[in-house]
């Protein structure tokens, strides 16, 4: 065997260990039962533990595969990494890893794989703000899979493609796309797509002024999660319940849900990011609270902002805790919690929001 030879075996042998690897550590982080697959890793936080320390590894494992024509790595890694990248806040890097799954599958004519790409660079370009290049995204997906006859996923192009048009301010739009997504996974018999879909509804029924029809979306789809299992999952549609009660001049209502929500986030293993803005979303809500009442949910935010990467989430905490501190009368708290804040919008280029807590800061020192 001459080295060229040897040197593509070694490279084979080291993606598929990779691949295989990310698959068993990423078995701990989803909503389905843990497998047999998983054995390589005793719990969730040692899986955590090597995913972090390979990332920059398993990020270039994918660069590498497509580099060396192995389709399958390609496309197959970048699915395997959806759930941790989502996870952990690393939008830019699956971004990176989907474009490449997107561009190896299309080359392959792996329609399915393309597809799938597609949707999941949707969704991470939403996540990233991107809306206009999401709402691309997902229209190819949709396309794809409609051209492959595949409702189920069809029906998740389409959620994906209503909530990139919410996202940009397209209210209107959404709503038929979402109530058409809704209608495919009905037919397709998924109910934890069916709930994903109606929290989405709800949330387009509010920006709308529908709160008749957002309240009941979002109570569907919080029996439907909990029906499910999902408590993840569940905290976050009765979160989106509990601003449509609110909305509906439901006050004691909205508060009963949030407990609900807090209650149901603590018995969640899910990711930190979603434990963050069911905490945050819970302490806006609940307007009576004390002071200090309010500081321990933000600071428990926080905390879970640090942990997901979550860093515009946590100058908004931030943020938030400052304002807390002003009406507690904690100026010097109140100053270094916002000065914080203002530092983090800026390094995110948030400079509306920066503006706005230097303003307070102004107010403070004047």
């Amino acid at each position: 065997m001459d080295a060229t030879a040897a040197c593509s075996q070694v490279r084979s042998r080291l993606l598929e260990h990779y691949s295989a690897t990310a698959l068993a550590a990423s078995a701990h982080l989803t909503r389905e039962p843990v497998s047999a697959a998983s054995g390589a890793f005793a719990d969730q936080a040692t899986a955590l533990t090597w995913l972090d320390s390979e990332r920059a590894n398993l990020i270039a494992s994918v660069a590498a595969a497509a580099a060396a024509g192995d389709q399958d790595i390609a496309t197959r890694l970048p699915v395997i990494l959806y759930d941790y990248l989502i996870w952990r806040g690393y939008v830019d890097d699956l971004i990176a890893v989907t474009t490449i799954a997107c561009t190896v599958a299309h080359q392959a004519g792996a329609l399915a794989a393309e597809a799938g790409a597609w949707n999941n660079l949707g969704i991470a370009l939403t996540e990233a703000s991107r809306y206009d290049d999401a709402v691309t995204a997902h229209g190819r997906a949709f396309d794809l899979f409609t051209s492959l006859e595949n409702q189920h996923e069809r029906g998740k192009a389409l959620n994906g493609l209503g909530s990139a048009l919410r996202d940009s301010g397209r209210s209107a739009a959404a709503l038929p796309i979402h109530q058409a997504a809704l209608a495919a996974q009905k037919d397709a018999g998924d109910l934890w797509e069916q709930a994903a879909v109606l929290n989405n509804l709800s949330l387009d029924h509010q920006e709308l002024g529908n709160v008749a029809e957002a309240c009941a979306a979002a109570e569907q789809a919080a029996s439907l999660f909990q029906q499910l299992g999902d408590t993840t999952c569940e905290a976050k549609a009765l979160c989106t319940a509990a601003f449509a009660l609110q909305a509906a001049g439901r006050s004691q209502e909205a508060h009963g849900v949030c407990e609900r929500a807090v209650e149901a986030a603590s018995r969640s293993a899910g990711s930190p990011r979603d434990a963050a803005a069911i905490l945050m979303t819970c302490a806006e809500l609940l307007t009576d609270l004390t002071p200090q009442q309010w500081i321990a949910y933000l600071l428990r935010a926080q905390a879970a902002c640090e942990s997901a990467n979550a860093h515009d989430l946590h100058a908004h905490t931030l943020s938030a805790i400052g304002l807390v501190y002003i009406a507690a009368g904690d100026t010097d708290q109140a100053a270094t919690h916002l000065t914080r804040a203002a530092s983090m919008f800026d390094d995110f280029d948030l400079l509306t929001e920066a503006a706005e807590v230097r303003t307070l800061l102004s107010m403070l020192r004047s």
